[in-house]
C-alpha cells in the first residue's frame, strides 16, 4: 500500500490534498486498486459508469468497437492520467468505451462521486477536487481536438505524417517511439491495417521517414 501511495501523490487528480486526504481516498471502501494483464479488459463497455480510474502503472487503451466489429483506439491513457471522468460526472449510465489495458498495469478504480458525499467537513477538499477534475476534463479535451485533427485528413499518409509530427512535438525529436505496434496504430487512425503498413513503406522509400516496428525518424531534407 505505500507505494500505492507514492503513486497515487503523484496524480493530478489528487493535487493539492494532505497525506490525511489521500489517505481518505485509498483506504476508502469506494476504492480498489487491481493489477491487469496485457489486453485484459478493465471496464467493458455497457458496465455501469460508476468508476473513474487512474493509472499508477503501465497504461490503458480507450477503445470503441462499432457495430460490424471494427476497433478503433480513442486514447491511450499513462500513467499519472485518469479516464472515464467524464462518463462519471455527465450522469452516463453505461459506458459507451471499453477499458484495456495495454501492457501488465495497476490500476485504482474509484467510486469518487460516493468518496465525495462522504468527503471531511472541511468543504474544500470537495471544491480542490473539482477543480482538478475541471482541469483534467479540459486537457482531454485538448487531446480529443488533436485526434480529430488526425483522422480528420483525408488520406492515410496525411493522417499518419500528422499523428508521426505530432509525436516528433512531442518527445521534442525527430527520433522516436510510438506506443502502437501496427495493428494498434491502425486502429488509433481509424484505417486498414494493411493500407497503413503498405504507406509508411512508401514514405520510407520516398526518404521522407525511416521505421524500424515502432520507433520511427522523420527524414529532414536538406534546405529545410
Amino acid at each position: 500500500m505505500k507505494n500505492d501511495f507514492e503513486l497515487m501523490k503523484k496524480c493530478p487528480l489528487f493535487s493539492n490534498l494532505s497525506e490525511e486526504e489521500l489517505n481518505f481516498i485509498l483506504t476508502s471502501p469506494h476504492t480498489k486498486i487491481k493489477d491487469f494483464s496485457k489486453n485484459q479488459t478493465v471496464i467493458s463497455e455497457g458496465d455501469s459508469a460508476e468508476e473513474l480510474g487512474a493509472v499508477l502503472s503501465g497504461a490503458v487503451q480507450i477503445v470503441r468497437n462499432d457495430y460490424y466489429g471494427n476497433r478503433s483506439i480513442i486514447a491511450l491513457i499513462e500513467p499519472p492520467q485518469i479516464f472515464a471522468e467524464v462518463f462519471v460526472f455527465s450522469d452516463t449510465q453505461h459506458m459507451p468505451v471499453s477499458v484495456v489495458s495495454a501492457g501488465d498495469s495497476r490500476i485504482m478504480l474509484i467510486r469518487l462521486k460516493s468518496i465525495l458525499n462522504e468527503s471531511f467537513a472541511d468543504s474544500s477538499f470537495y471544491t480542490r477536487q473539482t477543480n482538478n477534475l475541471l482541469r483534467l476534463v479540459a486537457e482531454k479535451n485538448l487531446k480529443l481536438n488533436e485526434k480529430i485533427e488526425i483522422i480528420s485528413k483525408r488520406t492515410i499518409r496525411e493522417k499518419l505524417m500528422t499523428f508521426l509530427l505530432s509525436q516528433a512535438k512531442l518527445h521534442g525529436s525527430d527520433t522516436f517511439t510510438i506506443p502502437y505496434d501496427r495493428q494498434e496504430l491502425a486502429d488509433f487512425l481509424e484505417a486498414n491495417r494493411s493500407a497503413v503498413s503498405a504507406e509508411i513503406s512508401r514514405l520510407r522509400a520516398e526518404g521522407i521517414i525511416e521505421s524500424k516496428r515502432s520507433s520511427f525518424r522523420l527524414i529532414r531534407k536538406s534546405g529545410e
